[in-house]
């Protein structure tokens, strides 16, 4: 279960622009992604494994995702356990991100995600590997959609 909450953390971002729309800025977005975020809510298939009043992990240990740029990382207390390339397209609405391993290809483990970004809080939705981009910030019940809210660790 541990294993399966973190790989849902592992979420970056491709995006595929068809050109700048006004006031759309990836660089922007991929900067204000850089530095290390707290999970404060996961909720996957319709399920809450993670909210505000629930431990950080079964161990007592803080899920962290690290930003530098496109590359991410997903921290469990002091270890890494996942590394990987981010791309996002902030043309798109709601804004897109493709999570890829550390190669950085699309490969069967990609997930396309949506995301949103306002001031210290970092919202992302991701599908399965393989399943279509969500289109709303959603994980319902048969979805296999994973729904995280993270905040900016200060």
């Amino acid at each position: 279960m541990m294993i399966r909450c973190v790989l849902i953390l592992v979420v970056g971002p491709l995006f595929a622009a068809d050109g700048p729309k006004p006031g759309a800025n990836p660089a922007g977005d991929l900067e204000g992604l850089r530095g290390t975020w707290v999970t404060v809510s996961l909720v996957n298939n319709g399920r809450t494994l993670v909210d505000e009043t629930s431990p950080p992990t079964t161990t007592g240990r803080i899920t962290k995702l690290a930003y530098n740029g496109n590359s991410w990382m997903v921290r469990l207390g002091d270890k890494a356990v996942a590394t990987g390339i981010t791309k996002i397209d902030s043309t798109k609405t709601p804004k897109e991100i493709d999570v890829m391993d550390e190669s950085g290809m699309k490969n069967a483990r990609t997930q396309l995600g949506i995301y949103k970004l306002d001031g210290d809080t970092y919202t992302y939705c991701v599908a399965p590997p393989g399943k279509p981009r969500p289109t709303e910030f959603a994980s319902k019940e048969g979805s296999r959609h994973s729904l995280v809210v993270s905040k900016r660790e200060k």
